[in-house]
């Protein structure tokens, strides 16, 4: 809103209080004719009682009684006509690119479908029914429900999420509605891919990987993966879209029974972006919603960060960047508290919001300095806050921060590697285990290799005893295993043959390593002898690898056992490698896709945290004027 917007909203809601608290009923005598007019001298005389007590002049203390009047005796026309004809009154706000809102009222009953609202805003509007989207008490109007089962009734008001009528605004505004379901079927497909563990993944406040069941993790992929967008969009100013795809994510993660949540600090956050999003389209009408979204946040800050910060701390350390979170919150609980004429307590959330501001003020000349050291702003802002504008302890701070996310990512992909070569899906929820690669560490520095050890591990239920066990009385079982679960790659089969090794011998050496180009490599380099004899270890592995092929893949084993000495350059065309090259070419469209659905998301896995505060600081100012505060 502009300032005298505001202005105006803050006389209305003074007033109301003041009519509120001395039972005055505007809609009734001696306010109100007999012909159910104003009376003019009575309302005069009240003007001059209440506008000197608010601070208010009388003249435009009168103006809003009267503008408080025709509100309330409305209101009452329509609750009579709803009893009497059942038709209901709707207030449809319907924000515009410019900040204004277009109002206006629509009557239907609460019988009818979400549908029939839609398509009565879109004639007023002259706007595509099927290219809006209704919003009431942070919820998305449902078409094929009625008004009465999604609680729609006489008063309601709806937010319809249209564009303005210019002709580049109308072409935007047609592509919102397609754009959002658009977004929604490239996730599901990107999600319900058996590899898109790959392509996406969770992470814990640590930075480290986590897995979920598969049908909790589809759910909760699909929530973040469209708040991801959402947050994308509401970055580039697109605030419909941005807050038709929030309340998307919003559903999705209502559906989640994962106890997850309770943990995780991405729930609050969309739930802090939805209220954000409000006061971006100037939409002031759903405050009962951002109430009730601004405590949830609260909730499950607390249950994330800890009280007073200290579970984040104790991740994080002292120099942790949510602080700047609870900016954005406490600002919004003081305008809140505002527009509910809670005054005081609006006065003293903002005192709060400008001590927390002026905590996390960013030195313009330390900004530039880091800048020119070679850092990106978001590192550079980010560290500066957490270090208090000391430029040396940002420079630390950017170094251990960058340390920390190569360790997690590089234990990341181990531990999926590791997954891939026992034949362990961590989407299954049949089979929901996790690998502690600490066990494994410890199995490796005894000398045994680290697929043998992940896979002993898998059997003993990660018992590093049982793993011990396993290991010295079950070692061909365990290799007959580790082997039967991985597919050689094609590609680098032939390199290794090329190289000069058997393919029998480089077959097995890609099975043991996983399909890891080096450590096979290695593997054969330390195996297979001058003249193609083999070590005990690998003749070994081949006869176990013979014994547990498929029968598609006897044939060949069998005619490459026969040339020990005498490795073939090319592979014959078989169903085996037409398979391979259809997943190759779904893998290329998946990675297009993937590309191009994350090419407006932020990947750095701090970006959450990098607000500029820059609107939240003239938010303050504006609402300090209003409420007379130094």
């Amino acid at each position: 809103m502009s300032s005298t917007e505001l202005e105006n909203e803050s006389l209305l809601i003074q007033i109301r209080a003041q009519l509120s608290e001395r039972k005055i009923k505007l809609w009734e005598a001696p306010y109100l004719t007999e012909a159910r007019t104003a009376n003019e001298p009575e309302m005069r005389r009240l003007a001059e009682t209440l506008g000197p007590e608010a601070g208010i002049p009388s003249d435009r203390c009168e103006i809003a009684l009267r503008s408080l009047q025709q509100n309330a005796l409305e209101k009452l026309q329509a609750k009579d006509e709803f009893q009497k004809t059942g038709l209901a009154t709707v207030k449809v706000r319907a924000p515009t690119q410019a900040g204004a809102n277009r109002s206006f009222d629509l009557k239907l009953k609460v019988t009818d479908l979400g549908s029939t609202l839609c398509e009565l805003v879109g004639q007023r509007l002259s706007v595509d029914a099927q290219k809006i989207k209704l919003v009431c008490g942070g919820k998305v109007v449902n078409g094929v429900h009625t008004l009465e089962e999604q609680k729609l009734t006489n008063g309601a008001i709806v937010m319809a999420l249209v564009m303005a009528h210019s002709e580049a605004e109308a072409k935007r505004e047609c592509s919102t509605y397609d754009r959002v379901q658009k977004i929604r079927a490239d996730a599901e497909l990107l999600i319900n891919e058996n590899d898109s563990a790959k392509m996406m993944s969770l992470e814990d406040q640590s930075g480290n990987a986590i897995f979920l069941p598969k049908s909790e993790k589809k759910a909760l992929l699909m929530a973040l993966t469209l708040y991801a967008k959402g947050k994308a969009a509401l970055q580039a100013g697109n605030y419909e879209e941005a807050l038709l795809l929030l309340l998307e994510a919003d559903q999705d993660f209502r559906s989640c029974n994962s106890q997850l949540l309770n943990g995780v600090d991405n729930y609050a956050l969309l739930n802090l972006d939805v209220v954000w999003c409000y006061l971006c389209l100037k939409n002031l009408n759903q405050l009962p919603d951002a109430a009730e979204r601004l405590q949830l946040c609260e909730q499950k800050f607390r249950q994330s960060y800890g009280e007073n910060m200290k579970r984040v701390t104790a991740i994080k350390g002292e120099q942790s960047s949510e602080k700047t979170l609870l900016v954005r919150l406490h600002l919004l609980k003081a305008i809140l508290y505002y527009h509910q004429n809670r005054r005081d307590d609006a006065r003293t959330m903002f005192r709060v919001v400008e001590t927390e501001l002026q905590s996390l003020r960013i030195d313009d000349a330390c900004l530039s300095r880091l800048m020119e050291c070679g850092y990106t702003m978001q590192e550079a802002r980010l560290a500066l806050r957490a270090c208090s504008n000391d430029i040396e302890a940002a420079i630390e701070f950017i170094h251990t921060q960058r340390q920390r996310h190569e360790a997690n990512e590089r234990r990341s992909r181990r531990e999926l590697r590791l997954y891939e070569s026992i034949g362990h899906n961590v989407a299954d929820a049949a089979q929901y285990w996790r690998l502690k690669l600490e066990n494994v560490d410890q199995l490796m520095e005894m000398g045994y290799s680290e697929e043998m050890a992940a896979i002993a591990l898998k059997e003993s239920d990660n018992d590093i005893n049982g793993a011990l066990n396993e290991l010295q009385n079950n070692r061909d079982a365990l290799q007959a295993k580790l082997t039967r679960c991985t597919v050689p790659d094609t590609k680098l089969l032939q390199l290794l043959v090329g190289l000069g090794f058997p393919e029998e011998a480089a077959r097995v050496a890609l099975k043991t390593t996983a399909n890891v180009y080096d450590r096979a490599a290695e593997f054969l380099i330390s195996n297979v002898a001058n003249g193609g004899v083999y070590s005990e270890l690998l003749t070994r592995a081949i006869e176990v690898d013979a014994e547990t092929a498929s029968p598609a893949d006897s044939e060949p084993a069998a005619s490459s056992s026969k040339r020990r000495s005498a490795p073939r350059g090319n592979i014959p065309a078989t169903s085996a490698s037409q398979c391979s090259e259809e997943k190759r070419q779904k893998k290329e469209m998946l990675d297009l896709l993937f590309k191009s659905f994350t090419k407006d998301i932020e990947t750095s896995p701090d970006v959450y945290l990098d607000l500029s505060l820059v609107e939240e600081a003239n938010l303050l100012e504006q609402y300090k004027k209003l409420l007379a505060m130094d």
